[in-house]
């Protein structure tokens, strides 16, 4: 996913670059940081924060199936001695199954948060990209790099655009917060 960001901004910068007139001008660099974007731009923080609200509440769903887990494997192991091998057997498949389930909930419960996760960044980064274009071709940036993730360790001079875009983002999409519902 970064690397895909890196690429839309390293091919925006070049088309800057080319469609820049005079080879005399000095070449300036600006710096972004793509991460610091997404978490403070409006859209990305209500994103964050639907997705906390929903973690939570799967934890709870989670942590109870847990609890009535340990209480079915604490039965189970107080009864052991009192049940036939048929039925220890039985409970134990019982106990099993239950555990499986609840193990494949829970990897399908972080593969569906992650795909949120990168589908609402993708979207911010996507916006992004057509600001930092349009950024960069209005104050005649060369290159644009995104700081945390192009391997960049060194820039003379760089400006860090960053405060600009986050700007620029929150005026350009609004976001609508949700409202609450009255109360009587």
């Amino acid at each position: 996913m970064r690397l895909a960001i890196l690429f839309v901004l390293a091919s925006i910068a070049w088309q800057v670059q080319a469609q820049k007139k005079g080879g005399d001008k000095r070449d300036s660099y600006a710096l972004i940081d793509m991460q610091r974007v997404i978490l403070s731009v409006a859209e990305g923080k209500v994103a964050r924060k639907k997705l906390e609200k929903e973690i939570k509440s799967k934890e709870k769903e989670l942590l109870a199936a847990k609890e009535e887990l340990e209480k079915l494997n604490k039965d189970w192991q107080s009864q052991a001695a009192l049940l036939s091998d048929q039925a220890k057997l039985g409970k134990q498949k019982i106990f099993q199954e239950k555990l499986i389930s609840m193990r494949n909930a829970e990897m399908e419960f972080h593969a569906d948060i992650k795909r949120k996760e990168q589908n609402a960044t993708k979207h911010i980064a996507d916006k992004v990209a057509v600001l930092v274009e349009k950024i960069a071709a209005q104050e005649g940036f060369t290159m644009v790099f995104e700081s945390s993730t192009s391997g960049l360790l060194y820039l003379k001079d760089p400006v860090d655009i960053t405060a600009r875009v986050i700007t620029a983002y929150d005026k350009q999409h609004k976001v609508k917060k949700p409202t609450k519902a009255k109360q009587k």
